[in-house]
Order: C-alpha cells, then structure tokens, then sequence
C-alpha cells in the first residue's frame, strides 16, 4: 500500500517546477487540502509561467473542523508563528486525522509549528520523500534538504520548551 502523503502549495509548485510531481504521484497516495488546491495555480519553469494541473491526481481534502483550525492558530499565536491558510489547514488535518499522513512542506514556519504540536513524526523534507523514491539527483532547493527541515524541528522543540504551557 502507498504511503498518503499531504502536500503544501509551495510543494506542488516546486515539483512542478523541477519536473518531479508526476513521479511523487507515482510513487505516493496524493492529498491535498482545498485551499491548498486553490493557492497552487502556476508555476515557472526555462523563464515562462506555466498552470498547474493537479485535478484528478490527488484526492482533495474539503472538509477540516473549524475546532482543528482554531486549534492550529492558537498554538501558532502561542509560539509567535505567522502560519499560511493553506499551512494552517494542512496541519489541521494532520491534528484531526486518523488517516496516516505524512506531511511534506518546505515552509519553515509550518515545520517549527509542526514540531511545536508535537507532529513532527507525521511530516517529512521533499528530500526525503523523494529519496524515498529513488530520487537522488541534486537539483533541489535548500528549503528541500532534510538538514534544512531537521533544523526547523529542533526550533520548534525549543520553541515548545519555551511556550508551552505545561500542566
């Protein structure tokens, strides 16, 4: 069985960009949310804009509880962390879902609020996720790398140390 990974916008865009996407579709169970489905509409690719087509490749997402969302923005309000709308109803669903995600995002902010919530073992780098593939060229970007992410969980570990409210 495939694994279900859960992309972010910027994911899709940069997959698109260096022609990976249709091989992560192969390769995993694609979800995205709705605002995310929304927010991923273009990318750039040898100078020119081209549309992303992502409908009837990945399952989408429509419905996340608003008591989830409230919850993922007070825990970003807590940690001073400004989370995007489709971020912020990516890991929603992570908190609520029973399904197992993964979590693939290269935003920092989403990845030290993952840590933060105590869901970092339910997301992973880009890098990652395509080494877990086969994928070993080095065309990606340094927000792809699992140095990058691995950082951004131990900063939002810190960041659970210092906030949090323990009880």
């Amino acid at each position: 069985m495939k694994k279900l990974v859960l992309l972010d916008a910027d994911v899709i865009i940069d997959l698109h960009t260096l022609d990976l996407f249709t091989k992560i579709c192969s390769a995993y169970t694609v979800y995205v949310t709705r605002t995310v489905f929304n927010e991923a509409k273009y990318y750039k690719q040898g100078g020119r804009t081209y549309p992303v087509d992502i409908k009837g490749k990945v399952t989408i997402i429509d419905e996340v509880s608003l008591e989830s969302l409230e919850t993922v923005q007070n825990e970003a309000r807590q940690a001073f962390l400004g989370i995007d709308p489709g971020e912020k109803e990516c890991i929603a669903c992570l908190h609520e879902s029973e399904e197992d995600f993964i979590f693939c995002t290269c935003d920092q902010a989403a990845i030290k609020l993952i840590s933060y919530m105590e869901l970092e073992n339910k997301a992973m780098s880009i890098e990652k996720a395509l080494r877990d593939i086969g994928h070993r060229k080095k065309n990606l970007y340094p927000r792809h790398f699992d140095k990058t992410f691995e950082s951004c969980i131990q900063e939002g570990k810190a960041l659970r140390v210092l906030y949090k409210k323990f009880s």
